[in-house]
């Protein structure tokens, strides 16, 4: 679910920065390098982190994080000033990686040895769905919104819902939380 949100943005964003405010191909690059410089940083921190606080803290403050970065954009308005969606653009970038890495090792974590590698396939084409379904969702909104502006705030906000989506389909269970004991045998 977060990467539908985090691709969707990189997606409609390049798009944003290039066709509407006219950056080359190096300036949209390096306008988007916020988000995904905050996505190394996110990754060692949330490693590192994992060791005290267990997966499920990273997770569910990985996951809000990014939806509020996600909402911060919509929020910010038809046209905003490139200096407003910096915050966005990192908080986005940040919490997506956050989530991941211990999300990553929730669902490896609860494989048994014999299945990690199937374990491990799953969880990585589901975020391959979850990134393909964002930029064809964002893609989509922009080419039929009234405007560029409404496409783009649309396709935020739809990239920020899935993280409510989650904490509502599950009761308010996130990866790592244990609800009964499991053994193998």
């Amino acid at each position: 679910m977060f990467n539908f949100g985090f691709y969707g943005m990189v997606f409609t964003a390049g798009l944003e920065f290039q066709h509407q405010r006219g950056y080359s191909a190096l300036g949209t690059g390096l306008a988007l390098f916020p988000a995904v410089a905050m996505t190394r940083f996110a990754s060692v921190l949330s490693g590192r982190l994992s060791r005290r606080t267990g997966d499920r803290p990273l997770v569910i403050s990985g996951m809000l994080l990014a939806a509020l970065g996600l909402a911060g954009w919509a929020a910010a308005g038809a046209d905003p000033a490139y200096a407003l969606l910096g915050a966005p653009m990192m908080a986005a970038g940040f919490g997506t990686s956050f989530a991941l890495t211990g999300s990553t090792a929730t669902v490896m974590g609860a494989a048994p040895p014999a299945y990690s590698g199937a374990a491990s396939a799953l969880f990585n084409t589901t975020r391959q769905v979850g990134s393909a379904t964002g930029v064809a969702l964002g893609g989509s909104l922009l080419a039929s919104a009234a405007n560029y502006g409404t496409g783009i705030r649309t396709s935020m906000g739809i990239g920020a819902s899935p993280v409510w989506v989650r904490r509502s389909s599950r009761g308010g269970a996130y990866p790592g939380q244990q609800s009964e004991t499991r053994t193998d045998e």
